[in-house]
């Protein structure tokens, strides 16, 4: 067999490996060498300390590569798993199922043509977080099957009764934020409603939910298993033929009505909820497109203006996250804030004769058929009762 040379890009990423990640050598080692290309692991001391001008002259690869050679490296990892090369425990085979699951709900919701597709995901992401959750709760030691009173477990049909998703989510072992918690309690509470009665469209009402359900599960995946199970980059955008501009039937979405499965769960679960449990992006995460001619944000949540290759995107959706307020809480601001009394029919006066709630001016939001104000529409309300 011919000694194999590494190549520099080879070379770099191995020392950048022992730099960024603090590899050993026989772990920088496992990466490179396989089958028919083997080498000692000699070679890796020799980069580590710089024995060959060669190796000196070369400079290690950034973080942002290492973190990808790693990324796709995990993948490898995975594969290995599933083709049966080392045997694998209870907890990994749940979870690469459970995120087998995701993601065939994820592939279903991204097809457009399907009418059903949010009642779909709801059902595979319920079955598929359930997966997950017994897994991370086996992982901490407990087991999520139902006891009798004298410690026996209860058995059905022969097997362990074990702990439905909306028993697991309450546990403290589980590690769920109290964004995700709600999040997984209103796609619970919306496959509970639909299940046999409901021949409503209900894609557009509970978009926000679904996408912060998928990004919740990535990261949990991803944080309690490891890189292996990042799906992100498995997963690209659907494609978009109708064109996202302002004379689109895209931007009078928001004037469907609400399915009534959906707006008596969103009656249900959002009416006691607080501003900052509302806009939580776990619970909901709410993203719009705006034309970046129009130089106003205030008409979206979140906005994305497409920006060159390399710029920092998710930065400029976090800083124009803007928060929310019900009405009984925008007086108490009011009141906080500006020191201003207002009572509640002032400021059902305010708005009403100066129209704050059209669409046009940005003040407020109509979500789940409450009305929230923006802090804009809140200022505005103090300039109109101080007038």
């Amino acid at each position: 067999m011919a000694k194999v040379i590494l190549t520099d890009r080879e070379v770099a990423l191995i020392k950048g490996l022992i730099q960024h990640k603090a590899l050993n050598d026989q772990q920088a080692l496992a990466i490179f060498s396989f089958l028919e290309r083997n080498f000692n692991h000699r070679e890796i001391g020799g980069i580590r300390k710089g024995t060959s001008p060669r190796y000196r002259a070369i400079a290690a690869a950034s973080k942002i590569d290492v973190d990808a050679l790693l990324y796709q490296y995990s993948k490898i990892s995975s594969l290995a798993e599933q083709l049966g090369f080392y045997e694998t425990s209870y907890v990994v085979a749940q979870v690469r199922k459970s995120v087998e699951i995701f993601k065939t709900a994820v592939l279903i919701y991204n097809n457009n043509i399907l009418f059903t597709r949010s009642e779909t995901f709801v059902v595979l992401s319920i079955i598929a977080w359930t997966y997950l959750l017994h897994a991370r709760l086996t992982d901490q030691g407990v087991a999520p099957v139902y006891r009798n009173p004298d410690g026996t477990t209860i058995m059905i049909d022969g097997q362990e009764k074990l702990w439905e998703l909306s028993y697991c989510i309450e546990r403290t072992e589980s590690g769920l934020s109290a964004g995700e918690k709600a999040n997984l309690k209103y796609l619970i509470a919306i496959r509970n409603a639909i299940e046999h009665r409901s021949s409503e469209d209900i894609n557009e009402a509970i978009q926000a939910k679904i996408q912060a359900n998928a990004l919740n599960f990535l990261r949990y995946a991803r944080e309690n298993f490891g890189n292996k199970y990042d799906f992100s980059h498995d997963l690209s955008f659907t494609i978009q033929l109708q064109a996202l501009t302002l004379k689109s039937p895209n931007v009078l979405k928001g004037a469907i009505p609400v399915a009534k499965t959906v707006a008596a769960v969103n009656a249900l679960l959002e009416a006691p909820m607080s501003s900052a449990e509302f806009n939580d992006p776990a619970y909901a995460f709410r993203v719009y497109v705006v034309p970046k001619v129009t130089n106003n944000l205030k008409k979206a949540d979140q906005a994305v203006i497409y920006s060159p290759v390399g710029s920092d995107v998710e930065v400029a959706i976090k800083h124009v996250e803007r928060p929310k307020f019900r009405m009984k809480e925008s007086i108490k601001k009011l009141e906080d804030d500006y020191g201003l009394i207002v009572t509640s029919y002032e400021f059902q006066q305010a708005w009403k004769l100066n129209d704050l709630k059209s669409a046009a001016k940005g003040l407020a939001i109509e979500l789940g058929g409450q009305w929230f104000w923006y802090q804009e529409g809140i200022d505005k309300i103090k300039e109109i009762v101080t007038a």
